[in-house]
């Protein structure tokens, strides 16, 4: 197959539609002809970046530039023993007293929030779910496993009175899909690379463990290094950088999961002595790591968001471009993000969820539908 052809965004899917209708990837083998999954030992020492870098979204195709990059072991299975192992990992910070948990069903995780919750509080405890989800994904990718959104997007009708289902996620074994390796520092690549913009290049490794991160986050920390350009630029990447994976062969591979590939469902911003700028991660066709100013904050959007952290000098905004459910779980997959970079560079931060006042505040400098801010 030549250069040209496999390079082409185009051809590279016809090929794979037509390769399916000739023979179609088949599912797992029975639960009795597969073996037990060996988790590799390195998985509880991966860091931050990498496993942000390294996703764990799979199928079951064995073709990593097809559909999803990772690729489920149709020959291994995980026990419930292992499944409750990443499961209690899975601990975010809260910012609500409202329910939200998670159950399995047999390698199927449903995530529930108490239906009581309604108004902004709804949609604070759905930023919450995606908290649980993103939380979910960054310890499968740490731990070597395989998951995939059964039911993502759909708003499906509550369980019972008191509870309602957002969504489930498939837990498999997965194969190493970096030359023999569950984890990947590299940049994105592809039929066009990285583009660099005005931002240093993210770091994608680290020193600091994933797990141990996760166990003790908070919505607030007080660190010890300073802030920096540098640093600017690594929560950003963090919050919703590119990544070296193919979505339906296209080369959209995000630290964050998105529905059904959609590229705009949520954007985030950074305003600092009043002038405000929305981070870019693809343009011209190609992942990008930039920021570009939009304009400058007005007194009441400046005071209204300072208030929250007078000590702050800069404010991430991460916003919700549709009315969806799962774009407020996607703001709280870039959240979760966020907090945890923030947490290993060791600087002070506090992340909060915007009142329905302060959302219209904002909307005045030209950046709507606000839905968390994190003041570092």
């Amino acid at each position: 197959m030549g250069t040209f052809f496999l390079n082409s965004t185009f051809f590279s899917k016809l090929y794979y539609k037509i390769k399916d209708r000739i023979n179609p990837p088949t599912g797992p083998k029975p639960d009795s002809a597969r073996a037990i999954a060996i988790l590799p030992e390195e998985g509880s020492k991966i860091s931050i970046e990498t496993a942000l870098n390294s996703r764990c979204t799979s199928d079951y195709d064995d073709i990593p530039q097809h559909f999803h990059w990772g690729m489920f072991d149709k020959t291994r299975k995980l026990t419930s023993e292992q499944i409750m192992k990443i499961m209690k990992h899975a601990k975010i910070p809260r910012f609500t007293d409202y329910r939200t948990e998670i159950r399995n069903e047999q390698n199927m995780l449903m995530f529930i929030i108490d239906n009581q919750a309604s108004g902004i509080s709804r949609s604070w405890l759905m930023v919450e779910n995606g908290m649980q989800q993103q939380a979910i994904g960054l310890v499968c990718s740490a731990l070597g496993v395989g998951m995939v959104f059964s039911s993502f997007g759909s708003n499906r009708p509550a369980a019972s009175d008191d509870n309602h289902v957002t969504t489930r996620i498939k837990l498999d074994p997965m194969k190493p899909s970096y030359e023999g390796a569950f984890w990947t520092t590299q940049a994105p690549s592809g039929p066009k690379t990285w583009l660099k913009g005005n931002l240093p290049d993210p770091a994608r490794s680290g020193q600091n463990s994933l797990l141990e991160t996760l166990a003790g986050l908070q919505t607030h920390h007080d660190g010890r290094n300073n802030f920096s350009e540098q640093t600017l630029s690594q929560l950003l990447w963090a919050a919703r950088g590119r990544t070296p994976h193919y979505y339906k062969s296209e080369p959209w591979g995000l630290t964050i999961p998105t529905n059904r590939g959609e590229q705009n469902i949520s954007s985030i911003y950074v305003i600092s002595n009043k002038q405000a700028s929305q981070y870019i991660n693809w343009s011209k066709n190609r992942p990008a790591h930039s920021l570009k100013e939009i304009n400058t904050t007005d007194t009441s959007a400046w005071n209204s968001i300072i208030g929250l952290f007078p000590a702050a000098k800069y404010f991430l905004i991460i916003t919700k471009n549709i009315d969806t459910d799962w774009a407020y779980w996607e703001t709280g997959y870039q959240l979760l993000n966020v907090l945890l970079q923030a947490k290993a560079l060791d600087i002070s931060y506090g992340a909060a969820l915007l009142k329905e006042n302060q959302i219209k505040t904002l909307q005045t400098s030209g950046i709507n539908s606000a839905v968390a801010v994190i003041g570092i």
